[in-house]
């Protein structure tokens, strides 16, 4: 009985947050995307990390869509899908993502059932194919031939049979745990589009002071930093965008953008200090102090410069 009791238990669920969260790897981190897309307004900040109140939670998986890291645990919005067609059914579109995931699964044709396309969809559809120019793909196709999904038609005993595998197969998964269903971690443009890159990496050399901040906080491996290069793979980056929060001196730009892969690496060169005369390694050739004599003498600049001021 109490075993039953456990299974009943593990087919109900809760959507979490878990660690992977930008905010719970840094409190610098600035993303609220989460928070944003909520229509119930159910996920809120508690010292600094987000947090899901499920007495208000609708389980609408917006949330869970919008995530970069994907740490919201719980299901993707439920969308119609009938014979490979993504029907509009009045709910809020995908997002760009979620449509990009679609096409490589074989999604590609929308339907709507109305007179006119929603304008929300029409917009969210335009901007998908836009990317999918980008990515070497046709666009998806948009029609209203809603009667031709749902018209009866004679089926074979074979295809009777298939079809009472699939819906044995989709009530076997139903009565499995729910945390065994989630699939939060199913949004990764990296797997579907493995050729090109979904965001631009820009590095100051004159403010990169090879810290190695951005290389320890990113939970994708974009960044690894050595005696000899500093290499970032931009294809792996889920634009979480803690890097640029986090970075001491403010010497990471990113923008989504999509282009054709590929990797970027910066030179990494070992001069000595002229002040302290200790080796230090650093982006820039000709660099000939330290980042901490640096800091310091910039530091010296401006107390003398106090000093004149208060003097006149």
């Amino acid at each position: 009985m109490k075993l039953l009791s456990r299974w009943i238990e593990s087919l109900d669920y809760e959507y979490n947050i878990s660690n992977r969260c930008t905010r719970y790897i840094s409190p610098k981190s600035q993303c609220t995307k989460c928070i944003d897309a909520c229509p119930a307004e159910a996920i809120f900040l508690e010292d600094g990390k987000p947090s899901v109140q499920t007495d208000s939670c609708i389980e609408c998986g917006y949330c869970v869509a919008i995530c970069p890291v994907q740490a919201i645990e719980g299901f993707l919005p439920k969308r119609t899908i009938k014979q490979k067609k993504l029907i509009i059914d009045g709910k809020k579109p995908p997002t760009v993502k979620e449509l990009l995931a679609y096409y490589k699964e074989g999604i590609t044709t929308i339907v709507y059932q109305t007179k006119n396309i929603d304008p929300i969809w029409n917009e969210v559809i335009g901007r998908t194919n836009i990317a999918l120019h980008k990515l070497g793909e046709e666009p998806f196709q948009v029609t209203n031939n809603f009667e031709e999904i749902v018209e009866k038609r004679k089926i074979s005993r074979r295809e009777l049979f298939t079809i009472w595998k699939k819906d044995l197969q989709k009530v076997g998964r139903h009565i499995t745990p729910a945390k065994w269903r989630f699939n939060h971690r199913s949004l990764n443009l990296a797997k579907y589009y493995p050729n090109h890159q979904f965001v631009d990496f820009s590095i100051d050399i004159e403010k990169c002071t090879l810290c190695q901040t951005c290389q320890k906080v990113c939970e994708q491996g974009c960044f690894e930093i050595t005696n000899m290069t500093f290499k970032i793979n931009p294809q792996k980056c889920t634009t979480c965008s803690l890097c640029q929060d986090i970075c001491p001196e403010k010497a990471i730009t990113l923008k989504e953008m999509i282009s054709s892969l590929q990797s970027i690496e910066y030179p990494v060169y070992e001069n000595e200090c002229t002040s302290c005369h200790q080796p230090f390694t650093t982006l820039r050739p000709k660099q000939t102090l330290c980042f901490l004599c640096e800091k310091n003498e910039g530091k010296d600049s401006t107390d003398r410069l106090q000093q004149l001021m208060f003097k006149q």
